[in-house]
């Protein structure tokens, strides 16, 4: 089951995110983040049964194990138990909930399923050699000599897409060759063995494209028999995403066997290089709050290495998975003092207007100049629309110096630059109300820490009331694009935390949104209302499924897409491949 997201028409009203869809958090063992949860509660008119306190420890970072025996799933538990599981649809962390939660230990299943993935893909990168050998002979005026796999195998994190793309080369170089034949049937007889070569490498799909180029004969039956062999590779696609997702050693040989039908030697390689990034969790930390979106979903119901595409977000396939999301946002701080202010800076500036200025520091890129280039257009794009349709004045720098210097940048409202890597510079003077953030990787490792140099801590102790930053490496396409990210705050339909997640690409990652999450300071405006075509719906008035039956439905379709992994598997063998 899926739920559709609609782009709504301008004209269409609706509400932004509420207090009745929202919960905060508070840790038992903290006083001061049952102070804030309180006071936050009392100030946004948060009903008491939506104060949800746990038991965690007071530390900013998680095991992995307590993460889920102290806070998930007590969770759940207190939210069923409150009728709240299918209302909420934002958490508040609080001063005193951890902010990180560290990658999980590999079990004993996991460490034996990565060294089987390793001899797997041994084995599929001798293939691999033997193919490059084997296609380079069809066709060819002399024939060389028979392929071996002399010499080491490619290392699997570098040679192997060298590898893949010889094979290709390879495949195309010999379809050539057999296009000069004069002798018909030495051609065919060419070409059935090239199709045969081209299957072992990229199984039934690149078989099927490669009938596509070269035309059929009996256009209407084979039209047919190819659309047929179309929809079977699209759903054992989906089958091995969904084996993969509840791993076992019957699902992973499954996995396997269709992805070797499907996909061919790639195909093999392409999974065993996910299931080694995804056992071994070297990319397995996150952020509670970003891991706290995924609070219906079990860990064999997502890949806790790495991170996930945000389904909320606004540019994605416009689809919402079966198990819902929740937003997160967190009220922290240096102090407990600082994230007690969080919420009432933002009410004045909701009561009284956000007053100063913007500044937007670019650094003079070209748009194509990578990702970076997309980023530095996005801010000087940001600049222009606020110039357009606000009324604020916009100092932008579009050079690599930066506001670094004290006093260089007063009376901020908003602030988005590049940065100096974990090193803060004082040149803000931040209004209530104010947001902003660094463009950098690191930001949030620590917002307690008094030696902490980075952004996030220093900017909140310097009184900015919303920013956003990482506890690791993120990447830099996990930052929302700072014009797109303001322009849904200007429009004033949409709280903090619901802009910050349809402009964020991914979850179950390392990054966290500081802030009131109900904080929404140019509500009624309507500033960029008009450019902003279509308006994307609040995330908050999506559908949202009762998490409870939604994981039943869950687990029986899992159940169901299972069962048909064999009748497909079948269905691809007994029909190796259309005739020509």
């Amino acid at each position: 089951m899926i739920l559709i997201i609609f782009c709504m028409p301008n004209g269409f009203a609706w509400g932004a995110l509420t207090a009745d869809q929202t919960a905060v958090l508070a840790n038992r063992n903290s006083p001061d983040s049952l102070v804030i949860a309180k006071h936050y509660a009392e100030r946004r008119g948060l009903k008491p049964d939506h104060i949800i306190i746990l038991d965690v420890g007071t530390d900013e970072t998680i095991g992995r194990g307590h993460y889920e025996e102290r806070l998930i799933q007590p969770l759940r538990q207190i939210l069923e138990a409150r009728n709240l599981a299918s209302r909420i649809r934002c958490l508040v962390t609080t001063y005193g909930i951890p902010l990180a939660v560290v990658a999980p230990l590999p079990t004993d299943d996991e460490r034996r399923w990565v060294k089987d993935a390793a001899q797997r893909q041994e084995k599929a990168l001798t293939h691999l050699q033997l193919l490059e050998g084997w296609v380079k002979q069809i066709a060819a005026s002399s024939a060389p000599s028979a392929p071996t796999t002399g010499g080491p195998l490619p290392n699997a994190s570098k040679g192997t897409p060298a590898l893949l793309k010889n094979v290709a080369e390879a495949i195309r170089e010999a379809s050539g060759r057999i296009g000069t034949l004069q002798d018909r049937d030495k051609a065919a007889q060419q070409r059935e063995e090239l199709a045969r070569l081209v299957q072992q490498f990229g199984g039934h799909n690149a078989l099927l494209q490669e009938f596509y180029s070269i035309g059929s004969i009996n256009q209407q039956q084979e039209r047919q028999r190819l659309e047929q062999y179309r929809q079977q590779i699209g759903a054992a696609e989906s089958l091995i995403q969904v084996l993969s997702s509840s791993p076992s050693d019957l699902h992973r040989q499954s996995a396997y066997r269709l992805a070797q039908q499907v996909f061919g030697v790639r195909g093999v390689v392409a999974l065993t290089q996910e299931e080694s990034e995804r056992f071994s969790y070297e990319s397995g930390n996150a952020s509670v709050d970003s891991e706290l979106t995924l609070l219906w979903w079990d860990r064999g119901d997502y890949r806790v290495a790495g991170r996930m595409p945000n389904p909320l977000f606004q540019s994605q396939a416009t689809t919402h998975p079966t198990l819902p999301i929740v937003m997160v946002a967190r009220l922290d701080a240096p102090t407990p003092e600082l994230a007690r202010r969080l919420v009432d800076q933002a009410m004045t500036a909701e009561q009284h207007g956000l007053a100063g200025k913007f500044y937007v520091d670019a650094q003079g890129l070209q748009p194509d100049a990578g990702s970076y280039g997309f980023y530095d257009q996005s801010l000087r794009d940001l600049a222009a629309l606020v110039r357009r349709t606000t009324s604020y004045e916009v100092r932008l720098d579009d050079t690599p110096q930066r506001f670094s210097q004290p006093g260089q940048a007063p009376d901020v409202a908003l602030y988005i630059g590049w940065y100096r890597l974990r090193s803060y510079e004082d040149a803000f003077s931040f209004n209530p109300g104010a947001i902003g953030y660094h463009i950098a990787s690191g930001e949030a490792v620590s917002l307690h820490d008094p030696n902490e140099p980075g952004w996030c801590k220093n900017a909140l102790e310097h009184g900015i009331t919303a920013t956003l930053g990482s506890i690791g490496e993120p990447f830099l396409d996990s930052f929302p694009a700072p014009k797109d990210f303001v322009a849904l705050l200007l429009t004033g339909r949409y709280t903090l935390v619901e802009a910050y997640y349809l402009t964020s690409r991914y979850i179950s990652w390392r990054m966290v949104l500081v802030g009131d999450p109900l904080y929404n300071p140019w509500r009624g405006k309507g500033y960029t209302t008009a450019e902003v075509r279509p308006l994307p719906i609040s995330p908050s008035d999506l559908q949202f499924p009762d998490p409870v039956k939604a994981r039943e439905q869950y687990r029986t379709q899992l159940q169901d897409a299972v069962a048909q992994v064999e009748r497909l598997t079948e269905q691809m063998e007994k029909g190796a491949r259309p005739e020509r």
